[in-house]
């Protein structure tokens, strides 16, 4: 049966192979335990994830079984469907906390939700620095169910004499408010990357985000944090220093920190975007110089047209240059275009 089960299941996505594999689901669920151990067993994971269906479905695993495959099986899909098994098979909700150690947010959720519908208000404050959103949104419910404020443990949490825990930082910024900024600001400089990530994310939550905290982050030895600075920082580029921008796409700077003044240059006026663009255009960072050509590509193609201010003078003259330097990479129809839109007069190729 084994066998045939993973045949079956192989053959699932192909053009005929639909009616023998929801045969086979059909046979599964007539099968009792012993009938299905094999199958549970199996090294295919689509055999043992039906096995498993079939199992919960008609309620042939006993609690233990089912938290340990919950905790212990190396299919997130099975892992999930097993919690879910296990919550109605559980008499009593403490039969449960086990599953609240799981290293599977939904694993965790699924039994954190029974936990705290009793009222277990202890673990719901556990559970307030979990690392996932959905984990500390059920835990941040159940207090507010009980009368109280998850963002004053929060404060208390983050105002502790070490590193809070990135969540945390997340969760303070998910139910604080403006006045939480100082204390989240201080994390700014978190020593883990992930702390430094929720405090970028919280300040951009409580709307208190302030270029100045931000722009020293840009060269951050993490990629994760220059990504989350970018998306904060690109609501304010009216105060940022050009040059200090450019500056990030230095050759001898990370990818990652010449990736994020990219970001920030591109986003600013289409002329500076243009410029950032040809600078880069044979540039030998592979992600760089694919990103210059492709967003020249769309710019030329979608936003050209309605760009009616022409470029400075500054610009005018960077672009004069860099666009007849990239014409052995554009082509001559490329660089025609490109010099129409910015207003400038045809040169002969040499």
């Amino acid at each position: 049966m084994t066998q045939l089960a993973e045949m079956a299941f192989a053959l699932r996505g192909r053009g005929e192979g639909a009616w023998l594999a929801e045969h086979v689901e059909g046979a599964l669920r007539t099968l009792p335990l012993s009938g299905l151990e094999p199958l549970l067993a199996a090294r295919d994971r689509r055999t043992r994830r039906a096995a498993y269906r079939a199992a919960t479905t008609g309620g042939l695993l006993s609690l233990h079984r089912l938290t340990t495959a919950a905790m212990k099986d190396d299919d997130l899909p099975i892992r999930i469907l097993c919690a879910r098994g296990a919550v109605e098979v559980a008499t009593d909700p403490a039969q449960l906390r086990g599953l609240l150690l799981s290293s599977t947010a939904l694993v965790r959720a699924e039994a954190l939700q029974t936990v705290t519908a009793v009222g277990d208000l202890n673990a719901a404050e556990a559970a307030l620095p979990d690392r996932h959103p959905l984990v500390r949104a059920i835990a941040q419910a159940a207090l507010r169910r009980s009368g109280g404020d998850p963002a004053v443990s929060y404060r208390r949490l983050a105002a502790g004499w070490g590193p809070p825990a990135p969540g945390v930082i997340a969760g303070l910024g998910e139910t604080g408010d403006a006045e939480d900024a100082g204390l989240v600001r201080r994390w700014l400089a978190h020593p883990r990357s992930r702390g430094r990530v929720e405090a970028v994310r919280a300040l951009r939550r409580l709307g208190v985000t302030r270029s100045a905290d931000l722009v020293s982050l840009l060269r951050d030895e993490s990629g994760a944090v220059t990504r989350q600075v970018v998306v904060a920082l690109r609501q304010d580029l009216g105060v940022l220093d050009p040059g200090m921008l450019e500056a990030l796409l230095g050759p001898g700077n990370a990818p990652h920190v010449r990736f994020a003044g990219y970001r920030l240059l591109i986003a600013g006026n289409a002329w500076q975007r243009l410029v950032t663009n040809l600078r880069l255009i044979d540039d030998p960072d592979d992600r760089l110089r694919g990103s210059a050509r492709a967003d020249l590509s769309a710019w030329l193609g979608r936003q050209a047209a309605t760009t009616y201010h022409g470029p400075s003078r500054k610009h005018a003259a960077e672009l004069d240059e860099l666009i007849e330097d990239a014409r052995p990479i554009l082509g001559e129809h490329t660089v025609r275009l490109l010099r129409f839109h910015a207003g400038l007069p045809h040169r002969t190729a040499l």
